[in-house]
């Protein structure tokens, strides 16, 4: 028999389950693939709050990462939280070697929050600038307002399109920019790479929810591993959160968001 596709995981550990390695594990078994997964931080956080993280070492996780490549079927490569800009190095180097498909979703802060990078905006965007190179980008509009030096977050279509183009141009093999901290009736992604920019619609639910973006990064980097196209992955991956969304999200004026959209996520 044909063994499972595999995605491997290199991410936080969020304790509460709403996030990190078990929001990816749950996301990439939905979409059909098989999890492994390697922490790269503790997270200390609940569904409420994050408290505090410590990362991990690189060492260590790189050691776990190329044993799991060596003996698995690995299909595809995603990337959460890596804390640390050793580790982001670390995992940069991992991609250089394995030469998978990557989806890298870069992780700056909690939903209530808190940190969980160590460094500030040119640390960040030195690490994601290594770890974007030849990999596929997920940030959300806050996460490319920080990687990109932006005014402001990209709110509109055509700001999202600007900022997925910049981030290709800056070395990415494409980049899927989120315009879930948009408002309006539609909750509008683009996707671009070298040539081609697409749109995805979809009507803006009023409900929020932890680990939105690590369940769409790790969705699409399944479904590559199963084989798919980029585009057919990334149509996917939007259902899948937004399936979510509907199921397990909650009303906005429970979790006390404003109106700029939900929260950012770990």
């Amino acid at each position: 028999m044909t063994p499972t596709p595999v995605v491997l995981v290199l991410a936080g550990l969020d304790p509460s389950g709403g996030a990190g390695l078990f929001a990816d594990v749950e996301a990439i078994r939905a979409a059909g693939a098989r999890p492994l997964g390697v922490p790269t931080a503790l997270t200390a956080q609940t569904l409420r709050r994050m408290h505090g993280f410590q990362p991990l070492s690189p060492q260590l996780a790189m050691q776990t990462a190329r044993a799991l490549l060596e003996e698995e079927p690995v299909r595809a490569i995603k990337v959460g939280m890596v804390g640390t800009p050793a580790m982001a190095r670390a995992i940069a180097g991992l991609l250089a070697e394995a030469r998978l498909p990557a989806v890298v979703d870069p992780v700056l802060a909690a939903s209530s929050g808190g940190a969980l990078f160590q460094g500030g905006p040119e640390a960040a965007r030195e690490a994601y600038a290594e770890l974007f190179a030849g990999a596929i980008a997920t940030p959300n509009a806050l996460e490319a307002q920080v990687l990109l030096g932006l005014a402001e977050p990209p709110r509109s279509a055509d700001a999202l399109e600007s900022a997925a183009r910049d981030l290709v141009q800056r070395g990415a093999r494409a980049a899927l920019v989120k315009g879930g901290h948009a408002e309006g009736p539609e909750s509008i992604d683009v996707l671009c790479e070298k040539d081609l920019c697409i749109h995805f619609a979809a009507h803006r639910l009023d409900k929020v929810a932890r680990g939105t973006g690590c369940r769409l990064a790790s969705a699409l980097a399944a479904r590559l591993a199963l084989g798919r196209g980029l585009e057919e992955s990334a149509r996917a991956a939007k259902a899948l959160v937004l399936e979510h969304l509907a199921s397990a999200g909650s009303p906005r004026e429970e979790q006390g968001v404003e109106a700029e959209g939900p929260p950012r996520r770990t």
